[in-house]
């Protein structure tokens, strides 16, 4: 039997493991040798590389790998997660994984007694000393923004299909190029997410990221904020959805095939215990596998079943049919449903936004959507939003991803979508948008900066438009 070590809240005692994998090295090189001076167990890879282990104290560790560009972004998931950090000397080339959603599949036999010790500092100043890390920004400056809630993102790491390979597994290039050969950036947001939450199960949180991106970028919608703020939501809820695509389910059970690994091997290879004194490395019987069963259950809000149905109702002798909420006994339309659902809290600050003279005009060059979003935002930034729960976002987000023809949902889904998207809704009303048209058209190009987009008028002339 192999072992198959998931580092997402791997700990020996109160410290979590801290991984360097080597695949291109110098063992003569200073940092080669001090990094195997230091680790606390070592073992050689299928390829014949090094995996050498540490312990970490996470609390201690963040300002320190902080100062030196070692975190993961704040948008992604996991603690540590670097691919193919070349040192100062050009002589190694290493993954550095920590607290993250990562396998490290070890071919040695693996010798369990052996523990790990606080090699905190003594990483940072060889870390430090022997790499020059960028940011896991944008183009590497490191833009982020912020809401009134505290959440930060940043703006995803853009990088060129070269640069994914290289940072890819055998197995990970075969999904990329089955990604790429299969999967249309221009699909709808449901499907678009569902690719995304697959995405994560293959490629973890900071490299999926990179390939959201580079896969969405040529979508007929794509806005670089929006997809930064998408994986942001994949990264919060894909620990808990299940990968998909039964291909590329395939092509990861043949590796594990490979490694002489059942399902159920794997499960119990790579759960953790307690933190506790003194314990064996996190390869026995205790933690919550890496992988879930896919669920089909059917939706609920509050552990209550919750579902959409056609209602027609007859006003002034014209029937209208309408998508209504069922829920805890009642049928009710959107806003009756956030007025049931959250009675001390639903439109607690009854404001509107009122745009004036010039801006009056130039907010309807905006879509529909855009002003909606916009007027939500400048709320936000004013007013205190009331706290609400991840959980209640995530059934209601549930309930709308099912829906298909459904305007109604499709439009609370968009909302939900957005940073504090249910806080925003419950606190300001569910309904506001704001209607009308330009009186022309506009072409505009967006720059996303650090806490606002600016759009910018171009001029198009017919032979623009011809090419």
């Amino acid at each position: 039997m192999r072992i198959g070590l998931w580092l997402d809240n791997a700990m020996f005692g109160n410290l979590h493991i801290f991984v360097i994998d080597f695949d291109d090295f110098d063992e003569e090189s200073h940092f080669f040798k001090e990094a195997h001076r230091l680790a606390d167990k070592v073992t050689r890879s299928k390829s014949g590389g090094y995996h050498m282990f540490y312990g970490v104290d996470r609390k201690k560790a963040e300002p320190l790998f902080d100062s030196i560009n070692l975190l993961t972004s704040e948008n992604a998931a996991g603690f540590v997660c670097k691919y193919a950090a070349p040192s100062l000397d050009k002589a190694n080339k290493v993954d550095m994984f920590c607290d993250v959603g990562h396998f490290i599949y070890e071919w040695e036999p693996w010798d369990n007694t052996i523990g790990l010790t606080d090699k905190t500092q003594e990483l940072y100043q060889l870390i430090n000393e022997n790499f020059d890390l960028p940011r896991p920004m944008s183009g590497g400056k490191g833009k982020r923004a912020s809401g009134k809630g505290g959440k930060s993102y940043a703006m995803l790491e853009e990088l060129s299909e070269g640069e994914l390979l290289q940072q890819m597994s055998v197995e990970q290039r075969e999904v990329f190029a089955d990604l790429e050969r299969t999967k249309s950036p221009h699909w709808k947001q449901k499907a678009w997410i569902s690719v995304g939450i697959d995405i994560f199960h293959v490629f973890g949180a900071d490299l999926g990221g990179k390939v959201f991106l580079f896969w969405s970028k040529p979508g007929k919608t794509f806005q670089p904020q929006s997809c930064a703020n998408t994986w942001d939501y994949i990264c919060e809820i894909g620990p808990d959805k299940e990968l998909y695509d039964n291909h590329w389910v395939d092509i990861i059970r043949n590796t594990r095939n490979a490694l002489d690994i059942d399902e159920a091997e794997i499960k119990s290879a790579v759960q953790a215990p307690e933190p506790e004194a003194q314990v064996s490395l996190p390869l026995e019987d205790d933690t919550s596998a890496a992988l879930e069963e896919t669920t089909t259950a059917e939706p609920t809000f509050r552990d209550l079943p919750i579902a959409w149905e056609n209602v027609t109702t007859e006003e002034d002798g014209t029937q209208r049919t309408g998508h209504w909420i069922v829920w805890n006994g009642n049928r009710s339309k959107r806003e009756a449903f956030f007025k049931l659902a959250f009675p001390d809290q639903y439109n607690k600050v009854k404001k509107r936004v009122k745009f004036l003279e010039q801006a009056a005009d130039d907010v309807l060059r905006l879509t529909g959507g855009q002003r909606t979003k916009l007027m939500y935002e400048i709320l936000a930034w004013k007013y205190e939003l009331e706290e609400v729960s991840e959980q209640d976002s995530f059934d209601l987000i549930h309930l709308c991803q099912r829906e298909e023809d459904n305007k109604t949902a499709d439009d609370l889904l968009a909302r939900l979508y957005w940073p504090n998207g249910l806080a925003k809704l419950v606190t300001f009303g569910v309904g506001m948008k704001l209607d009308g048209a330009a009186q022309h058209t506009w072409c505009y190009s967006v720059d996303y900066q650090e806490n606002r987009a600016v759009f910018t008028g171009k001029a198009m002339t017919w032979e623009c438009w011809q090419k």
